[in-house]
């Protein structure tokens, strides 16, 4: 009988047991159960339990499930239990000799960690205790064939995998090389983390590469327009899904990550690594992306949670360049001996193709990196790995140092093709190449910022932009247009009736040069494309606001399709409507938008565009909301028309001009149309908030907004590459007082910065070299410039290659200490606006119409080196030839100020200027200079502060040093610092050797972290469960099935174990698994922000209660996942989260069409949970009134109609698992 030779075997261990560090080897409470403690050298004892699952198969085919309940447990002791075999088929003295000398080894030193580098054996057995019979699963599955944990498929990030004896050496040599690899990264200066199961044969795993923002010598401009900090970690997050491969072995195979089993994803965190489920979700976001291609919009209204990888600014074109590129330009790397610059030029032009085949190859390849920008930035950054010992190369090093290259040089790189950008300007926001492809992946397809982000953080720096392009634009001053975005816009020939402003008018000299005493656009013949150019003609019906086609006539629109038109009773006002409908020939418009233009007596000036007053005469304006969208749009009054028994007949156009066959003229003169189109910056931002601003895009406003006004407003932000901030605010809110400048009363400020990324860091070099020791090192004066120079100025920054308005005292850049001499350069070629304050006051020519800020004048105010002898000139003006010695640092623009008024009182801490240099305001006082004008490098000292460092206090000079000291207060986690050592390395770590690497020896490793519980309202353990419906007990069992179900309940089990449970979100009671087959879970802490949270806790509810349920076919099938309790709403009735009706989930993963046999059951725990956190398309809810459960029957019919509804593949063991249930469901079929 097997329980009677169970019996015997365990009293005859308990003879042969009795050790110094075992006692007490007894049977436990149930049948099958074993109990012993177990003794390390402290004194401590760990109470170990073994159990044998089905007591009938011993001692033949039975296996063993071996665990402990005690409390802090020693983390050898927990990652050797967790990472033994189950001992198949071996008799009761044979497993413990087994797991006493398992425990011996791992508490000798030698950790079996997943976190861990063991340089020991880990399935070594003493002999004369190893038992014949092999404990490889070939050996003793008794279904041919079927899967096993050796299997290559085999894919689980969360039990380690079982391996032949005869794997040990390929193991170790594994487990050495990972260990090696991260030590390098560390000594490289990163912080290295291992998450999963990469050790000892695993297949999925992760490595996590990290530094501080801090170290990477970033300038503080560039840090604020990259919006990053400087106490966040940048992260490379490394997936190894088919076993960890060295860098020659990558090099050996395929050229993508697809065939090499890596794939990579960089963000940011406020930690130096994550947990396994924030890793887990980084790539399941990715690979959701890259289907549905929200790229970097996707977050773009939060900021990133406190754990999990940040959203970067440019993740994912480095996601995309360390993917697809990495493996091919290392094997170039490897086999020519290029440097990074080299391979990627060569890759450039071969288009990746392989190194068979070659011919000569040009020595350009081999040149040195002749970049500017090398010198200024830490090795950190600049390092290069891969030049040195070929032996001695770690991937994870080299992946990170690649990432760092083009994340701190990013401006050198184009965003879409990541060749060098050839320009002739530096900038401070990276950017794309001018290859028209580019620029139409990085506008139209998404690839660039979210303009919606810029919109509503800065709504007046969007408006200065888009007032910037339009004036400069009306004058023809634009130097780069967009094309190559695939605009359709409408015909500009066809628009007559907008005459151009006159610039010639009431300005001392013409701003452009004349031809013929005639400006160069009114100039300008129409090309023959142009001239072809049609119109159509049709009905229009302004109360259906349709336009009636005569029978017979061509279909000319198309839904989506922008027209515009005249009224013939209206011809002031041009309409340009979207085609929502064509019946034809019925075609019905959108509410128009209006383009009116007014007549001032000198030019003619668009005005305001919106739905015309005379469509709004009769309507009850008060309840017109400030945003015109389609929805809130009062439909048109009838107007009485000349005839009453007809329709007027209207010629409109249609927007199908491609915008690239224009000339430089045309195509300036359809910016100004587009861009008079679009609603103001503040109703643009009013409706992205009304949409709640997460996802939401200016797309969705497409009654609205054309896609060719969008494309502009796109290329107008998104071309900007100078870090321009608000200091001021019309409205009072968001103001930076102590960054206000002080003596420019009447001026709106904005913070300033342009150059590349280390401008700055050259700037303070040049001050360092030219005025060392000086009391005032640098001076501050004012650049003035025409309105229409700005557009480009922002975008290719200060320079003197062209010269506007002479160079009587040299070449150089021209600078004034007296505020007026720029103002009057800076309205050059203006009619000046008055500010009287009166309503009437003439409009600036060239003005946005729909500014809020209606800018006339912009002047900069610059830091510059002071050493005027070396200046070109420093009398009348200061003429500065050195590009590096003028760091840019305010903008200020005079705006519409009638009935606002901007307080100009002076900083609170000021920073000390030349007085022999001291820039003069508009009202002949001196400028007051805030300390924050300058980087903070230069920041004066203030008091000393006093802070508090463990057990420490500290005094630090400045607000710099306290940043400094919060840098390095983040300690290593004690799992990650085993990482790095051996059993002999530790043991002297630990005695009196120091470590060799920095002069400091690592601290002794803390305790393991305990629970949490203060930070959760779920109290483990205390389900009442007696009146559960439960499904029936499985009458089924398989050898397959119920091996892998021990190790995943195992692992499973001691992935509960090891994390807090706020952070897991789940819960599984060992004390209610009395099958191994059906297993009840309770899922917890949701975020409390989701309605599910609010309803859970409106009811008192802490968990919802759930069923797995096991077929005899697993892993080859998916399990039976159901909620028990509560009810949730239905999706009918308004509910979400991926339950079905009958409390089902309602997941592709848990079918046949989505299942993967690798898949373990804690990753299918985190995606049933983000699921039902799932707000899309809407969140989930709980059922109002009393709670009830879902009853078995209705969860099995809901999951058979869900399979059938979506055209999912119900598991093939299903019907045998539930088939009492099934049995009387009609149509049931297998798909």
């Amino acid at each position: 009988m097997p329980r009677k030779a169970f019996v015997a075997d365990l009293q005859e261990a308990t003879k042969i047991f009795e050790r110094v560090n075992v006692s007490h080897l007894k049977a436990g409470e149930e049948d099958g159960m074993i109990n012993f403690l177990y003794h390390i050298n402290d004194g401590n004892a760990t109470e170990i339990t073994v159990m044998v699952p089905d007591l009938g198969e011993y001692p033949e085919s039975h296996m063993y499930m071996i665990y402990t309940d005690s409390e802090n447990v020693p983390t050898p002791i927990h990652s050797a239990l967790d990472d033994m075999s189950n001992c198949p088929g071996m008799k009761v003295s044979d497993m413990m000799a087994k797991v006493v000398k398992t425990l011996d080894k791992a508490t000798a030193g030698s950790r079996h960690n997943p976190v861990d580098i063991d340089d020991g054996d880990p399935m070594q057995i003493d002999s004369d205790l190893e038992p014949e019979e092999s404990d490889d699963p070939d050996d003793y599955d008794s279904d041919a064939g079927a899967w096993s944990p050796k299997s290559p498929k085999h894919n689980s990030s969360n039990s380690a995998p079982q391996v032949r004896l005869g794997d040990r050496s390929d193991i170790l040599a594994s487990n050495a090389r990972i260990r090696k690899d991260l030590r390098l990264a560390k000594e490289a200066g990163f912080r290295v983390c291992c998450l999963g199961h990469l050790l000892n044969g695993g297949q999925d795993g992760f490595v996590t590469i990290s530094c501080r923002v801090a170290k990477l010598g970033i300038s503080d401009e560039a840090l604020q327009a990259w919006h990053l900090e400087p106490n966040q970690y940048f992260i490379l997050l490394i997936r190894y899904t088919a076993g960890y491969k060295d860098l020659d072995r990558l090099i050996g195979q395929g050229m993508s990550h697809a065939s090499t089993g890596v794939q990579m994803r960089v963000g940011l965190s406020s930690r130096y690594k994550m947990a396994i489920d924030e890793a887990i979700a980084a790539f399941a976001i990715l690979e959701d992306k890259s289907k549905s291609r929200k790229l970097m919009t996707t977050h773009a209204f939060n900021e990133p949670k406190k754990g999990g990888l940040g959203r970067l600014f440019i993740g994912k074109p480095l996601d995309d360049l360390l993917n697809d590129r990495l493996m091919p330009l290392l094997r170039y790397r490897n086999a020519m001996g290029f440097d990074w610059g080299g391979a990627e030029d060569f890759f450039n032009d071969h288009q990746g193709r392989n190194l068979d085949g070659q011919g000569a190859i040009d020595a350009k390849y081999w040149a040195d990196d002749a970049s500017k920008h090398l010198e200024t930035l830490p090795k950190l950054v600049t390092q290069d790995h891969m030049t040195g010992n070929p032996k001695e190369r770690s991937f994870p090093l080299t992946a990170m140092q690649f990432a760092l290259r083009h994340l701190v040089r990013c401006t050198e790189f184009c965003l879409v093709c990541h060749c060098k950008v050839e320009a002739d300007f530096e900038a401070l926001k990276p950017y794309v190449c001018s290859k028209p492809l580019c620029l139409y992946q990085y506008m139209s397809l998404g690839f660039g910022p979210s303009i919606e982000h810029e919109i509503i953080t800065q709504p007046h720096v969007v408006d200065l932009l888009v007032s910037f392009c339009y004036t400069s634009a009306t004058y023809r001053k634009l130097r780069y247009l967009p094309t190559g975005m695939a605009l359709m816009v409408p015909a500009p020939t066809l628009i007559t009736e907008r005459q151009m402003p006159d610039i010639a008018y009431g300005i001392p000299f013409p701003p452009y040069p004349m031809t013929d005493g005639v400006s160069p656009y009114k100039a300008s013949k129409k090309p023959k494309a142009m001239q072809e150019a049609t119109t159509h003609k049709a009905k229009f019906d302004r109360q259906k606001m349709e336009l009636l086609f005569p029978p017979g006539a061509a279909q000319v629109v198309y839904p989506g399709n922008w027209v515009s038109f005249l009224l013939p009773t209206l011809p002031e006002e041009r309409h340009h409507c979207r085609v929502t409908e064509v019946l034809h020939p019925t075609v019905r418009l959108a509410a128009p938008v209006i383009r009116a233009t007014k007549k001032t007596g000198k030019a003619d000036q668009p005005a305001a565009v919106g739905v015309s007053q005379r469509h709004l005469s009769g309507t009850n304006k008060a309840n017109i909301p400030t945003t015109l969208t389609p929805a809130t749009t009062p439909p048109p009054t009838v107007m009485a028309e000349k005839s009453t028994n007809a329709l007027p007949e209207v010629q409109f156009i249609v927007y199908d001009q491609n915008f690239d066959d224009l000339d430089d003229h045309q195509k300036q003169h359809s910016i100004c149309v587009l861009l008079e189109t679009l609603p103001s910056v503040q109703q643009m931002g009013d409706y992205l908030r009304s949409k709640g601003g997460q996802d939401t895009s200016l797309r969705q406003w497409a009654e609205r907004i054309s896609p060719a006004a969008l494309g502009v407003l796109r290329w107008i932000i998104a071309s900007n590459r100078s870090c321009i901030i608000q200091v001021d605010s019309l409205d009072g809110s968001d103001r930076k007082s102590e960054e206000r400048v002080s003596g420019m009363p009447g001026w709106m400020q904005f913070r300033f910065a342009q150059g590349a990324p280390d401008k700055e860091q050259r700037f303070v070099t040049s001050i360092r070299d030219t005025t060392p020791n000086a009391k005032y090192p640098t001076i501050f004066a004012w650049h003035g410039s025409p309105l229409h120079n700005w557009h480009g100025i922002v975008r290719e920054g200060l320079h003197f290659e062209k010269a506007d308005h002479g160079r009587a005292f040299g070449d150089g850049v021209y600078h004034s200490l007296q505020a007026h001499t720029s103002v009057g350069y800076s309205g050059m070629g203006f009619l000046s606006r008055g500010y009287s304050g009166r309503e009437d006051a003439v409009s600036t020519p060239g003005e946005w119409p729909h500014s809020q800020l209606r800018i006339s004048q912009a002047i900069a105010l610059n830091e510059i080196v002071n050493a005027p002898s070396q200046f070109v000139s420093k009398n009348p003006h200061l003429v500065v030839a050195q590009l590096d010695w003028i760091q840019s640092r305010y903008l200020f623009v005079r705006c519409n100020m009638q009935g606002i008024q901007l307080q100009d009182s002076p900083p609170t801490q000021v920073y000390d200027q030349d007085p022999s240099y001291t820039p003069i305001g508009e009202k002949s006082s001196q400028i007051v200079m805030p300390v924050t004008a300058v980087s903070k490098s230069r920041r004066p000292v203030s008091k000393t502060i006093t802070v508090k460092s463990g057990n420490k206090k500290i005094k630090v000079a400045n607000e710099q040093e306290l940043e400094e000291i919060a840098m390095i207060s983040d300690d290593t986690d004690y799992e990650d610092l085993e990482v790095f050592f051996s059993d002999t390395e530790e043991k002297t770590e630990h005695t009196s050797q120091p470590n060799k690497g920095k002069g400091k020896a690592l601290p002794k490793l803390p305790p393991p972290i305990q629970s949490h519980a203060s930070k959760t309202d779920f109290v483990p353990g205390s389900l009442n469960h007696n009146s559960l419906p439960l499904l029936e007990p499985p009458s089924y069992a398989t050898s397959m099935a119920t091996k892998a179900l021990q190790r995943e309940l195992t692992a499973t089990l001691k992935v509960q174990d090891t994390h807090p449970a706020h952070e897991l979100g789940w819960y599984i009671d060992r004390e209610l698994i009395n099958n191994v087959y059906q297993w009840i879970v309770e899922l917890h802490s949701f975020e409390s922000h989701l309605p599910l949270a609010e309803d859970m806790k409106s009811k008192g509810i802490k968990s919802v209660v759930m069923e797995i349920r096991f077929g005899k076919n697993y892993p080859m099938t998916p399990p039976f996942v159901r909620v028990i309790r509560p009810r949730f709403l239905s999706f009918m009735a308004g509910g979400g989260g991926h339950v079905t009706a009958g409390g089902a989930l309602c997941m592709e993963l848990l079918t046949n069409s989505g299942w993967s046999a690798v898949s373990n059951i804690e990753s299918v725990l985190l995606q049933v949970r983000l699921a039902m956190s799932s707000t899309d398309p809407k969140p989930a809810r709980l059922e109002q009134g009393v709670i009830r459960d879902y009853q078995v029957g209705e969860a099995v019919e809901a999951f058979v109609r869900a399979c059938h509804t979506h055209g999912w593949e119900v598991p093939e063991d299903f019907r045998s698992s539930h088939g009492g249930i099934m049995g009387g469901m009609l149509g049931f079929k297998q798909r």
